[in-house]
């Protein structure tokens, strides 16, 4: 790896190239669950909008926890940013560069044992009813083209007006 100086005189310290920054205990964390979060400038560059996200919009809350995992450079900031509860709640959804979640996972197997929120649960069924609302991708006004042999005919798909 070449050699990079930085500001400081350090060699290159990118998330990419160091180990993820991972807490001995998830009970340490202490970061709010409530309001918005603003991350450090180092974990999203540009205007500090950007660097702000509202944890009571799920999108939001799992892109910036999925962010400050990656970008962390060290475990006081993941200590300070990060809600031990929410942490929980949305780590199946993260969605995180494997080596990051290996070592997570390595260092507290509880969040590897932990269930999807979002998904339904191992017991239940999903239902897909057989009526003309259920008509996958087919578009309105459109027909579809029936192969037979080497000659396509057009066939109107029924439900669907030309």
């Amino acid at each position: 790896m070449p050699y990079v100086p930085a500001r400081d005189g350090r060699r290159n310290r990118s998330a990419a190239n160091r180990a993820p920054a991972v807490p001995d205990r998830i009970d340490d964390l202490h970061g709010s669950s409530l309001g918005v979060l603003e991350v450090p400038h180092h974990m999203a560059c540009g205007h500090a909008s950007r660097r702000r996200y509202d944890l009571d919009d799920p999108v939001q809350l799992r892109h910036a926890y999925a962010q400050v995992l990656c970008e962390a450079a060290g475990c006081g900031e993941v200590e300070d940013l990060i809600n031990p509860m929410m942490l929980r709640r949305v780590w199946r959804d993260l969605h995180l560069p494997s080596r990051v979640r290996e070592a997570w996972e390595t260092r507290h197997p509880s969040l590897r044992r932990t269930v999807n929120r979002t998904a339904p649960g191992p017991g239940a069924t999903r239902t897909v009813s057989a009526g003309p609302d259920n008509r996958g991708f087919a578009r309105r006004g459109r027909t579809q083209v029936a192969r037979t042999g080497t000659a396509r005919t057009p066939v109107a798909l029924p439900g669907i007006a030309r």
